[in-house]
């Protein structure tokens, strides 16, 4: 993000201003570095756990929405959440939270849809979108889908990627409860 800082310095420096071309140009990199910085601000901020934690992960999730990109939720609000441990909780935050990261950054979907359901004592989610998908090497190669796994196994959870369709990207979870 320093580099993106310093380039648009050297732009604003460097150009010029009035021409509308580089007015927008310089204000579409400003508007970048405000959301990068705005998303890892709240990336690495306190999750409230309790009575806000269903509004603040929809508000996460949601987020993610764009002009080209819709994200959709499915029966988050029919899970008991209090039953959840406080962990298991700030888990399930961050792991959704890297998967629409990593959907942003390398996806190229304009649908993705998260599910949300509890059987037997288990939390199932899964995330499914309509993108490239990835390879069996990009996955093995993906620091922030190894991260997202290590997170689950470390909630004695389940996951597993599904990269053999050619529809997207899927991913199924699941954790005691």
């Amino acid at each position: 993000m320093a580099n993106d800082v310093y380039h648009t310095m050297a732009f604003a420096e460097t150009q010029d201003l009035s021409s509308n071309s580089n007015k927008e140009k310089l204000l579409n990199n400003l508007d970048t570095i405000y959301t990068r910085t705005r998303n890892i601000s709240k990336e690495n901020s306190a999750i409230d756990t309790e009575n806000l934690f269903v509004p603040n992960l929809k508000e996460m999730m949601l987020g993610f929405n764009t002009e080209k990109v819709n994200v959709l939720t499915n029966g988050i609000d029919n899970i008991n959440w209090k039953k959840i441990a406080t962990f298991k909780k700030t888990t399930t935050y961050r792991v959704l939270q890297e998967l629409l990261v990593n959907m942003k950054k390398h996806s190229n979907c304009s649908l993705v849809v998260l599910s949300f359901k509890e059987n037997e004592n288990q939390l199932e989610i899964n995330y499914t979108d309509n993108g490239i998908g990835v390879t069996d090497e990009q996955l093995i190669s993906k620091n922030g889908l190894h991260n997202v796994e290590n997170r689950i196994h470390a909630i004695n959870g389940n996951i597993t990627f599904d990269n053999k369709s050619n529809n997207g990207f899927k991913v199924n979870i699941s954790f005691p409860i």
